[in-house]
């Protein structure tokens, strides 16, 4: 490739990444679970975006494609500073229960208003999410990616896709409904199913003999 053509080629990469810049930048802090290290990560993922440039195929999604090269140096990083991801089966023993606490799934009839009270405690809780609960949230939440484009983004399975993104927001509900009771912001959250107790139950039967 003579020098002009690499010119070219390196020109015509930075106006993409240019259209794109500030979500890839945010995308990163928010990802990593250093974020004083966004600034090397990103700077590293755009350049390994140059130097394979010559692989992307013209036509397909140059944003899907940069964010694939830019969440495995999250990863690797995450890698470094101890926070991998966390496997599937590592994820919290009674997850799955917390559909059975008062108030979940109705957080919140305003959800603004109450993430505007969380404040910090929003940052908090997700940096408490493994590295492909976070992606996966960030991707598909913020950045508006279909199941499929995550998937190969994140080069894992639709289905995997889908579990990370229930734990995570399961995991975040978690932490946002404990600090809300806590620190008064919502002081009670009645159940959509009011559960009957065995004595209510026995004198329900009782009155419709």
């Amino acid at each position: 490739m003579s020098a002009a053509v690499a010119r070219e080629t390196a020109q015509e990469f930075m106006s993409q990444v240019e259209r794109y810049r500030d979500e890839f930048y945010r995308y990163v802090v928010r990802t990593l679970w250093d974020s004083n290290m966004a600034d090397d990560v990103f700077q590293s993922a755009v350049l390994s975006a140059l130097e394979n440039y010559h692989k992307f195929t013209p036509g397909t999604n140059f944003r899907a494609w940069v964010y694939r090269i830019i969440t495995n140096k999250c990863y690797v990083a995450n890698r470094e500073t101890g926070r991998a991801m966390a496997p599937l089966e590592s994820a919290e023993a009674g997850m799955i229960a917390l559909q059975e606490q008062p108030g979940y799934g109705d957080v919140l009839k305003d959800p603004a208003a109450f993430l505007e009270e969380c404040g910090d405690e929003i940052v908090h809780a997700f940096r408490k999410l493994s590295t492909a609960e976070r992606a996966c949230i960030l991707l598909r939440s913020v950045e508006r990616f279909s199941y499929q484009e995550i998937a190969e983004i994140l080069e894992m399975p639709v289905g995997t896709v889908m579990t990370h993104l229930s734990r995570g927001r399961a995991k975040l509900r978690k932490e946002l409904l404990d600090y809300a009771v806590e620190a008064g912001v919502v002081r009670s959250f009645p159940r959509l199913v009011p559960r009957q107790t065995p004595g209510a139950t026995q004198q329900s039967e009782r009155g419709t003999m």
